[in-house]
C-alpha cells in the first residue's frame, strides 16, 4: 500500500511553490494572524514588519467581503510567513486559502464555483498535477458533451 501523500510530506520536491507570490487572506483573519504573530516572541523577526500589503474586495470567496494578499518575504517571494524549511511558519492559523488549497470555495450564498488552482498543472512536482490535470481534462469533456447536445438540438 502508498503511504498518503500531502504537501507536508513533499515541501522538500516541490518547495512550497505555491506560496512563492503570497496568498489572499480575508481582512478580518489577516487581522486575527497579525495579532497572533507579534503576540509571540518565535516570531520577533516579524514584528514591526508588513505582514500583509495589496487589498481587494471579493464577496463571493471573503466573508467581510474584503481580502488582502500576504507581504513577500523579498520581491522575489516567498511568502513572509514561509520558513526556511518551506513549512508555514503560522501553521496554527494559516489563511483559509491555504488550509484549502489547491481549492478556493465559494462563501455559501454565493453562487460562484469552487475554484480549482491550476497554476501548477504542469509541474509534476506538485502532489495535486495529476488531480489537476484529470479535472481539467474533466471540465473539457463535459463542454464537448454540452457542446454536442447543443449541436445536436439545433438541427
Amino acid at each position: 500500500m502508498k503511504p498518503y501523500r500531502s504537501c507536508v510530506t513533499n515541501l522538500h520536491i516541490c518547495k512550497a511553490n505555491c506560496c512563492k507570490n503570497g496568498v489572499w487572506v480575508d481582512v478580518e483573519q489577516a487581522k486575527m494572524i497579525e495579532e497572533y504573530v507579534n503576540a509571540r516572541p518565535e516570531f520577533s523577526d516579524l514584528h514591526g514588519k508588513t505582514l500583509f500589503a495589496e487589498y481587494d474586495d471579493d464577496a463571493d470567496y471573503f466573508p467581510s467581503g474584503k481580502c488582502i494578499g500576504t507581504a513577500l518575504a523579498s520581491p522575489e517571494g516567498p511568502c513572509i510567513f514561509l520558513g526556511q524549511d518551506y513549512k508555514c511558519r503560522i501553521y496554527e492559523v494559516r489563511p483559509h486559502f491555504c488550509a484549502d488549497y489547491p481549492f478556493m470555495h465559494p462563501l455559501a450564498e454565493s453562487n460562484k464555483p469552487v475554484m480549482i488552482d491550476n497554476m501548477f498543472e504542469e509541474d509534476k512536482n506538485c502532489i495535486y498535477h495529476e488531480l489537476l490535470s484529470a479535472t481539467l481534462k474533466s471540465i473539457e469533456e463535459e463542454k464537448a458533451e454540452e457542446a454536442a447536445a447543443k449541436a445536436k438540438s439545433a438541427q
